[in-house]
């Protein structure tokens, strides 16, 4: 699939998790955005034939994911950015703030930790 494409069949979901993150017209708690993100991007690559992708498709999703992140959580930032933050104290408070479960942030952590690591 081309960037087109993924964002059109991305775009409702990136809309449902910025409506559901959205504490007030136009703002977003960020924190909780990062979790959502960071869980669809992670479900994605483990298993893209779940979300309606192939391995080829990921490149164009990472691609509108880093559109949207910075889109939300200003430029610069990524999806990258984004594990790095959830995987530092501040990321492990915010996820504690929302009530994310162990597993969750277990799933998240080490999705981080390969991301990372990816990127060294």
């Amino acid at each position: 699939m081309n960037i087109d494409e993924i964002r059109q069949m991305f775009r409702p979901a990136i809309d449902e998790i910025i409506s559901k993150c959205e504490v007030t017209d136009g703002f977003v708690d960020k924190d909780q955005f990062r979790v959502y993100i960071a869980t669809v991007w992670g479900n994605a690559v483990l298993d893209p034939a779940r979300s309606g992708l192939t391995e080829d498709d990921l490149e164009a999703l990472h691609v509108f994911f880093n559109e949207e992140v910075a889109d939300v959580l200003g430029d610069g930032e990524t999806v990258t950015t984004l594990y790095e933050y959830l995987l530092g104290k501040q990321g492990e408070e915010a996820m504690e703030r929302l009530q994310v479960s162990a597993r969750h942030r277990e799933f998240v952590a080490y999705f981080g930790r390969l991301v990372l690591t990816a990127v060294e």
